[in-house]
């Protein structure tokens, strides 16, 4: 299949296979030619750009120029959430980004830290509200407690909803309350649970939380 007709299919999940079947991790590096040549021609030099912005934007890849034999290169590094999503794809979860019919680029969605999270516990089986959020925080980020109470609402969501399993007892912290339940996946799905605010609570909300 020549490069001219290839078609437009699931371009980040062939780049994602072409980086698991290479056993690429977390802090692992890859330039732009190395990966065009990992894909052949399964997919074209313009999908495969299309497919590279939206694992940056993702944030399952970091790009940086370099200077290579005094020529600028794209280099990308796989991050640990990218590493999460190859790990995924190796066990056979296919991510979908759409068949492109326009040249309009997917949105960050607003709630990308969900779906990651929720291919996190996906993969673990078994996690915590701070394993979750050290696991997704970049090194050095300022943000971990905001990231943390993050993940321990979704986690509790997904439990309310039947899709986790929550432990009674916290973990990590003796004698103090400010420890982490530790939740259990009991019902897999590829996309985050749906998860409906209560009815009361709704009432309440809409009441600006008088009983």
């Amino acid at each position: 299949m020549s490069e001219g007709t290839a078609p437009r299919t699931w371009v980040t999940a062939t780049v994602l296979q072409a980086l698991a079947d290479q056993a690429v991790r977390a802090g692992g590096e890859f330039t732009a030619a190395q990966l065009q040549a990992w894909v052949g021609n399964d997919i074209t030099s313009d999908q495969r750009v299309h497919a590279t912005s939206r694992l940056c934007a993702l944030q399952f890849v970091r790009d940086r120029v370099a200077v290579v034999d005094d020529e600028r290169v794209d280099v990308y590094t796989v991050t640990p959430d990218g590493e999460a999503a190859i790990h995924a794809t190796r066990l056979g979860h296919v991510r979908k980004s759409g068949p492109k019919t326009t040249r309009k680029a997917n949105p960050v969605l607003a709630n990308a830290f969900t779906t990651r999270l929720w291919q996190l516990v996906r993969i673990r089986k078994v996690i915590t509200p701070r394993q979750a959020a050290e696991t997704l925080c970049d090194a050095g980020a300022d943000d971990f407690e905001r990231r943390r109470d993050t993940a321990r609402k979704c986690l509790r969501r997904w439990a309310n909803a039947g899709a986790l399993a929550e432990g009674k007892q916290r973990v990590g912290a003796q004698g103090t309350s400010n420890g982490d339940k530790r939740y259990v996946l009991v019902k897999d799905s590829p996309q985050p649970p749906v998860w409906h605010k209560p009815k009361h609570a709704a009432k309440q909300s809409a009441k600006g939380g008088q009983p």
